[in-house]
């Protein structure tokens, strides 16, 4: 039985390598470059300016210059400008460098902030709770005291409210409540609102309740409300992450009972977005799952992107056009990435176990489909958000993903193509190389001789770094660093 599961899962590896990147291209139009800048009328996105070529999303504002141009070169009207976010269409200026247009950046000089869900100021990074202005509301309904207090039949009854470092006196007007023992009495107050900061680093906020009696020549007793042994105040603590706090709202002592009411801000302002959820289930050494949420606005914009889709067939420049399809500066990436990193972190992966944890992410959860079945056509390149959402793709739909979320936390990566022949078709394959040091099982070498440990993402079984199928017989034919 482990031959023939062997055998089959061979099989499987073979069906997914062959024509995974169509090469067969028969159509060969006549070369046209107006411009004169090396580009091809056909895939210049600026065919009257030599000082730029490409445009991925099509807002008129250049990736980046052509070699050894600058602005001063550009003969367009008013004079070409740098699009600080290429693969963005509804926005091009990025003042602060964090990826996010200014149009919708609600921080546009704030490299590490970017939005503000709950419109409080706190930028949603530094927020603790960016869905809610946090705020808490507390107020005293009734009393009743229950046993003596000192030798008198009555109390002389306040409290205090003490949140945090802030203190609210309760009383009646300014005077005392003088109650007898066992009859309920009322109180009429404002409630006490403390607003949290936003921008806290503390997960609870402390909120504590003491009921005194009041006595003239001696120091105010605590009158007991807590049911706790050795606790006679009430000490409750509100969940700032959760915007939530669980109390009674009777509670009892040995010698009072209160009725309280406690309330938070509600998430009413929080504006409701349309999204498309993506829940990923996969194994590495334990069962994970993770879920997403991708604006339907991000999804559209790549999946209507009139970017070649066969960048491989490109007459000038292919390969940088390969690799403008790794996105990993697009905030779904990065969101993506960060939380498949504390998840690594809270089970203290080193760096290689946390190269095979993503890696197995990709594997398991990007189903291998051609590009014929799905999109109607042999060749479709797709960016990483359309590969999320889709749920699916073919070796180079899967490799440009792992690239992306890899580059996003910082490793050295490099896309890995390869070309062979079988038979009269030219076959081609897209996989990914990390670099580090040391020896980590197969790599291919960049033009300086810098080593890229192979990553094989188009498998529906988990391949770790290092391993190459041995269906690929040849070297990669480029190494593309990005």
């Amino acid at each position: 039985m482990k031959k023939i599961a062997l055998f089959l899962i061979s099989l499987l590896i073979i069906s997914i390598f062959c024509g995974c990147i169509n090469l067969n291209d028969n159509d060969k139009p006549k070369i046209v470059d107006t411009d004169g800048d090396g580009y091809p009328d056909s895939e210049d996105d600026f065919p009257n300016d030599p000082a730029a070529s490409i445009d991925s999303d099509g807002d008129g504002y250049p990736d980046s210059w052509n070699p050894g141009k600058s602005q001063e070169d550009s003969t367009s009207v008013p004079p070409l400008e740098l699009d600080d976010l290429p693969n963005n269409p509804d926005d091009w200026k990025d003042s602060d460098g964090d990826k996010v247009g200014d149009k919708t950046d609600a921080f546009p000089d704030d490299p590490n902030e970017w939005s503000d869900l709950d419109k409080d100021g706190v930028g949603d990074n530094a927020d603790i709770n960016p869905s809610v202005n946090l705020s808490i509301s507390v107020s005293i309904r009734k009393f009743k005291v229950t046993k003596k207090v000192d030798l008198l039949k009555w109390a002389q009854v306040y409290f205090d409210i003490k949140i945090e470092s802030e203190t609210k006196r309760i009383d009646n007007t300014g005077r005392f409540w003088r109650v007898w023992l066992n009859k309920e009495q009322k109180v009429d107050h404002e409630p006490f609102v403390y607003d949290i900061p936003d921008n806290t680093k503390e997960e609870f906020t402390s909120i504590e309740i003491v009921m005194y009696d009041h006595d003239i020549l001696v120091k105010d007793d605590i009158i007991d409300i807590n049911s706790k042994s050795g606790e006679n105040t009430l000490k409750l603590e509100f969940n700032n992450v959760e915007n939530k706090i669980s109390y009674e709202e009777k509670t009892t002592g040995s010698k009072g009972i209160l009725w309280l009411d406690i309330s938070s801000a509600e998430n009413d302002d929080i504006p409701n977005t349309n999204t498309i959820t993506r829940t990923y289930n996969w194994r590495y050494r334990k069962n994970w799952e993770i879920s997403i949420e991708i604006p339907e606005k991000t999804y559209n914009d790549y999946a209507n992107s009139t970017v070649n889709r066969r960048p491989q067939s490109q007459t000038h420049k292919p390969y940088e056009a390969m690799a403008r399809f790794v996105t990993s500066d697009e905030k779904v990436i990065r969101d993506l990435a960060i939380k498949l990193k504390i998840l690594a972190n809270g089970q203290r992966y080193n760096s290689i176990e946390t190269i095979n944890f993503i890696l197995s992410f990709v594997q398991l959860n990007v189903n291998y489909c051609n590009d014929s079945d799905t999109k109607g056509e042999n060749e479709y390149w797709r960016f990483p958000v359309e590969t999320l959402v889709d749920e699916g793709g073919d070796c180079e739909d899967s490799a440009v993903l792992f690239a992306a979320i890899m580059d996003a936390l910082g490793y050295d990566v490099a896309l890995l193509y390869y070309t062979w022949e079988e038979g009269d078709e030219l076959l081609g394959h897209l996989a990914v190389g990390i670099h580090l040091l040391g020896n980590h099982g197969h790599f291919e070498k960049d033009e300086n001789g810098k080593k890229y440990f192979y990553c094989e993402t188009a498998s529906e079984v988990f391949i770790e770094m290092g391993e190459r199928p041995a269906e690929i017989k040849v070297e990669a034919e480029a190494v593309i660093p990005i």
